[in-house]
């Protein structure tokens, strides 16, 4: 039986979309989401629902067209690929900030291919800002690529602050644009390729087994996830993406 709860969440993870998003965007509570994706519970996704996340799929292709239409611009204004990065406050409560930051990976993802250099850099920095730091090493903006990497990887920041053994506000701190002295320690970095090493890890896995319908895990009713859930949910969709590459397969997913 096709599991519906879990095809809305997949599809959520895939657009980088919160209960929060898919609340506001069809005007119900988040209670109400978080019950259709309770596997626990009997009530299922109503149809507005999976029309409003079908829009964000065709939203996310204008999106990318305008990342790319960017990042052409940017490399000819400062001769490097820039890809903004968004952060909650640089949008419209309205706008689903997921699915911004989900098209500039989708366009850094084909310049990555191309062995094109591009860098992430805050949405809130201006051209004058880039122009001042287009020669710092190794990065441009550290905290933007930090954030993005996190992002990419699906990782929280209670999860690198637990991982360091460090408080959640330090590493808050290495994100934030506004606390210029406060950079990522090379152990952050360590973190976040050892997540990498772990997702794909798992991905082969997946691959090699070819599970159909792709195992999920259900959040909790708190929105949460443990890290062997979320490496698991993370590298099925990976998966899945490298599976139906071919146009033919078809992978559907079923919460465990």
């Amino acid at each position: 039986m096709f599991d519906f709860k879990c095809s809305m969440q997949a599809q959520l993870d895939n657009l980088w979309l919160k209960p929060e998003d898919l609340a506001r965007g069809i005007g119900v509570r988040v209670s109400s989401v978080r019950k259709w994706l309770d596997p626990e519970l009997d009530c299922v996704p109503v149809k507005d629902a999976f029309d409003w996340v079908y829009d964000q799929t065709e939203k996310l292709g204008n999106l990318t067209m305008h990342c790319l239409n960017e990042a052409n611009e940017s490399a000819e204004k400062f001769g490097r690929h820039i890809f903004r990065w968004y952060r909650d406050e640089d949008l419209p409560e309205t706008e689903p900030m997921g699915l911004y930051n989900l098209a500039s990976h989708l366009v850094a993802d084909q310049l990555d291919a191309k062995d094109i250099e591009y860098s992430f850099v805050y949405a809130c920095r201006d051209d004058e800002w880039i122009e001042q730091h287009l020669d710092d090493f190794p990065d441009l903006d550290p905290k933007a690529e930090f954030s993005a990497w996190a992002d990419i990887l699906g990782v929280p920041t209670s999860e690198i602050a637990m991982g360091l053994g460090i408080t959640g506000r330090s590493v808050k701190d290495w994100k934030n644009p506004k606390r210029d002295t406060m950079l990522p320690v090379d152990e952050a970095w360590d973190f976040l390729e050892d997540y990498a090493d772990a997702i794909e890890y798992r991905t082969a896995e997946l691959l090699e087994s070819k599970p159909n319908p792709m195992p999920y895990h259900p959040m909790t009713r708190l929105g949460t996830l443990s890290k062997r859930e979320r490496i698991d949910n993370l590298a099925a969709l990976a998966a899945s993406k490298r599976l139906m590459a071919d146009g033919k397969t078809v992978v559907d997913f079923a919460y465990v």
